[in-house]
């Protein structure tokens, strides 16, 4: 990956939007070579989707709580397990294995916090091997951005 790559990432990251007509006047590159290093990158697996990004206020899922679980079970059958079942749930958006005293971060949006609490009970509390749960609910969101810095 060389400079160019990284222009057009950096582009692409702040407006999937931009064409590579667009794209070609920034970079002082004709639109070929752009839409070639664009399919290049995808292939590589280095872009891997193109989203659109909602405001959850608006959409009314403005409720964001972060899940800390600890499961019991680490070997490999029982951690898979765990992580397909919560992996399958629509409503968890990220998960992560973290190193400290939890070993997964999920994170999830609600309407409410009645909606959370149900979600908790009838869903998270219901997967196999859970041993600790700890949740906090977002007060405020400073930042919140997809953007990697190259």
């Amino acid at each position: 990956m060389d400079e160019y790559d990284k222009k057009i990432l950096d582009f692409l990251q702040k407006n999937a939007k931009l064409t590579a007509k667009e794209l070609s006047k920034s970079l002082s590159l004709s639109q070929t070579p752009i839409y070639e290093r664009i399919k290049k990158l995808e292939k590589m697996g280095v872009i891997t989707d193109y989203v659109a990004l909602l405001d959850g206020d608006l959409i009314n899922k403005g409720l964001i709580v972060f899940i800390n679980i600890t499961i019991k079970e680490h070997d490999h059958t029982n951690r898979k397990k765990f992580i397909d079942k919560i992996s399958s749930l629509k409503d968890i958006s990220e998960l992560y294995h973290t190193s400290g005293a939890y070993d997964f971060l999920a994170k999830a949006r609600f309407s409410t916090v009645r909606e959370y609490r149900d979600f908790l009970v009838n869903h998270i509390a219901m997967v196999e091997n859970i041993s600790d749960i700890d949740s906090q609910i977002v007060l405020e969101e400073i930042k919140a951005f997809t953007y990697i810095n190259l």
